[in-house]
């Protein structure tokens, strides 16, 4: 989130920006299992809701807020937005998701133009299987042209056009299992093209 934030205030200079990694839940550990449940979700809701309107409350006026959820992260932060109708959020940003609990960007709370999502095409997020589907075979471009209806583990998928947010590019990512890494696209959200989009949505802009 350092990298964010310098960005955003390279881009706009004549305004302060701060960034914090809220890690105040406790995350699933395994992709396979508990990643698959929302308890994890539904325990971050409320203490991550006040977080959040602690932050408007001690600037003593209005700050120009933006949530960003990257993978299980994004359906922490889609369950909060759903579950609190008046939080402080102006924009909500969710990358590498394997859903954020809600059908569409309008379930949010905020408008559905200042929702925005990307996931990289060698993302492995992308094998993730609709609700009770069956877990991906070994060719994963044929898994994903089995199913249509943009559903996955936890809701419509954020970056189909049945959402309804704002979908924004970034590069395809290195290939699974490059440098022995078997998700290395999953945390390439932080290079320099979609560092760049993310910097210009936090400050107000468009991807």
């Amino acid at each position: 989130m350092l990298l964010v934030r310098m960005e955003a205030e390279r881009q706009d200079p004549a305004r302060s920006t701060a960034s914090i990694v809220w890690l105040g839940y406790d995350a699933p550990q395994a992709i396979a299992t508990d990643a698959t449940e929302t308890k994890w979700a539904d325990k971050a809701e409320e203490p991550l809701g006040n977080f959040l309107q602690g932050i408007e409350e001690a600037n003593h006026r209005d700050v120009n807020q933006t949530l960003l959820g990257h993978s299980y992260g994004s359906l922490v932060a889609g369950q909060t937005m759903r579950s609190h109708i008046d939080l402080p959020v102006d924009n909500a940003i969710m990358v590498g998701s394997p859903g954020v609990g809600v059908d569409h960007a309008r379930d949010l709370n905020i408008p559905p133009d200042h929702v925005f999502a990307a996931t990289a095409e060698n993302d492995l997020i992308n094998l993730a299987p609709p609700p009770a589907g069956p877990l991906a075979p070994l060719n994963p471009k044929a898994y994903m042209e089995l199913f249509d209806d943009h559903s996955i583990v936890h809701g419509t998928d954020p970056v189909s056009d049945d959402f309804g947010g704002v979908v924004f590019d970034v590069p395809g990512g290195k290939l699974p299992g490059s440098g022995g890494d078997m998700m290395p696209a999953h945390s390439q959200y932080w290079d320099d093209k979609p560092l760049n989009s993310l910097a210009k949505i936090v400050t107000g802009g468009q991807p």
